[in-house]
C-alpha cells in the first residue's frame, strides 16, 4: 500500500499556507495546516513525516517551536524545514544548530526542493 507522506505546515499568514498547502499536496504529499506556533506544537504529535516551520508565529515564536520538538523524544527525529522572510546568516547558522534540516526563504528558495530532500531520508 503506497502511504501519502505526511507534512506540517506552520505558517500564520493564510494565503502563504494555502498556496504551500496547494503546491505540496500537488507532489502528493498529504497537508496538515496549522495557524500558529501553539497549535502547530500540539499537531506535531499526529505522525508526521516532515514539518515546515515559519519563524514569525503568534502564540509561540517558530523558534520556541524549534527548541520544543528537538528536546522531545518522539518528535526530534522529524526534519523541520525553516521557511522563513527573515534572512541572513545569523538566522541560518542558529536554524543549524538549533537542528534544522534546512532554511527556505520564502520568496527565494525553491520548498519543496527542500521537502523532498528532507523525505528522502525519513
Amino acid at each position: 500500500m503506497d502511504m501519502k507522506k505526511k507534512v506540517l505546515l506552520i505558517e500564520d499568514d493564510l494565503l502563504t499556507a494555502r498556496a504551500y498547502q496547494k503546491l505540496l499536496e500537488n507532489a502528493g504529499l498529504q497537508v496538515v495546516c496549522a495557524l500558529d506556533g501553539h497549535d502547530g506544537l500540539e499537531k506535531s504529535h499526529q505522525g508526521y513525516n516532515c514539518i515546515i516551520l515559519d519563524l514569525a508565529l503568534p502564540k509561540l515564536s517558530g523558534w520556541q517551536v524549534l527548541e520544543r520538538l528537538k528536546k522531545h523524544d518522539g518528535l526530534k527525529h522529524i526534519p523541520v524545514i525553516i521557511c522563513t522572510v527573515l534572512d541572513g546568516e545569523d538566522h541560518r547558522k542558529k536554524a543549524a544548530e538549533m537542528g534544522a534540516h534546512a532554511f527556505v526563504n520564502k520568496f527565494k528558495d525553491n520548498l519543496l526542493e527542500e521537502v523532498k530532500n528532507a523525505l528522502e531520508f525519513f
